[in-house]
């Protein structure tokens, strides 16, 4: 059985970029070609294909980078967030993203501070308990090269 946000999760973990790219566009890239093959392979421990799922580029202003399953899961990904700058347009892109799908994941990539890494960890969780939603989720993968 198909659970599309895990195993979304799951393969966004597993996923190692090609190559250190200078261009959040190709990491976008490199991870929309991953998670095609990787979500659209064989079920573990079977021989039976899984049920196919659409992953797409999101060509519309507004919404998340990569489209899982029509929309259940949106993937923003974010390249060398340096400053606080930074994590409060993410933060306003993620709270406009929370109406349009059912959970997000944010995928760090780049160059990260940690002062602003543990600052969007606290944003996130504000946008979470300040939900309609208790059930939907955010949650955030590092990909990136960690700088103080």
């Amino acid at each position: 059985m198909l659970n599309t946000f895990n195993d979304t999760l799951m393969a966004v973990n597993k996923w190692k970029p090609v190559q250190h790219y200078s261009d959040e566009l190709k990491y976008r890239d490199d991870l929309l070609k991953y998670l095609i093959k990787e979500l659209n392979s064989t079920a573990p421990y079977t021989y039976m294909p899984r049920e196919k799922i659409s992953i797409r580029l999101q060509e519309i202003t507004g919404l998340c980078d990569i489209t899982v399953a029509q929309r259940a899961v949106g993937i923003k990904m974010r390249m060398d967030l340096t400053e606080k700058s930074d994590v409060d347009r993410l933060i306003g892109q993620l709270v406009g993203y929370k109406s349009e799908y059912d959970d997000i994941i944010v995928v760090l990539v780049g160059k990260t501070d940690e002062k602003a890494y543990e600052y969007l960890k606290s944003q996130i969780s504000t946008i979470i308990d300040n939900s309609y939603s208790a059930k939907q989720r955010i949650k955030l993968i590092r990909k990136d090269i960690n700088i103080t």
